[in-house]
């Protein structure tokens, strides 16, 4: 007859606890963005109702409780270029949001136009390609890539080696300081 080995570690009844209780916050912060979406799909639908729009497919969520924009129309190439509309919700407005894609594109992105505030918005928005925002620049990030990048052994002029390692030591001092005021700022 065998006996149990006693060498697996014994989980201890706090850790257990604390287990536990991370399972039910993730599950409640699961619930509440469930809730937060729907109820932005009911937002979007009440508004496109209140302006008499029948979309084609109604604002809702997907299989995985992401919110599904509403769509109000395909696009359309003859006799003149349209594109699809669709409305989804503004978190920076707080209200329905009108956005096309390029039909041309093979993987079209569906980018905002307008905010919908009448029904003359939605042809409006069949008429508007979107525009997308340009991504943050992190000065940080180019900095280091910009000391990182030439290489001073390469310059052959010692006069210019000498003004590319004073630049990269001052971007250096830049930096720390940089990060010393956003610990800082972080702490206080």
């Amino acid at each position: 007859m065998t006996t149990p080995a006693t060498d697996q570690p014994v989980t201890p009844d706090w850790l257990a606890a604390a287990e536990a209780a991370h399972q039910e916050q993730q599950i409640d912060i699961v619930a509440q963005r469930l809730l937060h979406a729907q109820r932005h799909a009911e937002l979007i639908n009440a508004r496109l109702a209140d302006l008499g729009i029948e979309p084609i497919a109604a604002a809702g969520l997907d299989g995985r409780g992401n919110l599904t924009p509403a769509r109000l129309t395909e696009p359309e190439f003859e006799p003149h270029a349209y594109y699809e509309v669709r409305a989804t919700w503004s978190e920076d407005d707080k209200e329905v949001e009108l956005h096309t894609a390029d039909w041309d594109d093979d993987r079209p992105v569906f980018g905002r136009v307008r905010l919908l505030t009448s029904l003359a918005d939605v042809a409006a928005a069949r008429r508007q390609t979107p525009t997308f925002l340009a991504p943050a620049r992190d000065h940080r990030r180019e900095a280091i890539r910009a000391m990182d990048g030439p290489n001073v052994d390469h310059l052959n002029d010692v006069g210019v080696e000498a003004i590319a390692t004073a630049i990269h030591g001052n971007t250096a001092a830049l930096l720390h300081l940089a990060d010393t005021i956003a610990r800082t700022n972080t702490t206080a």
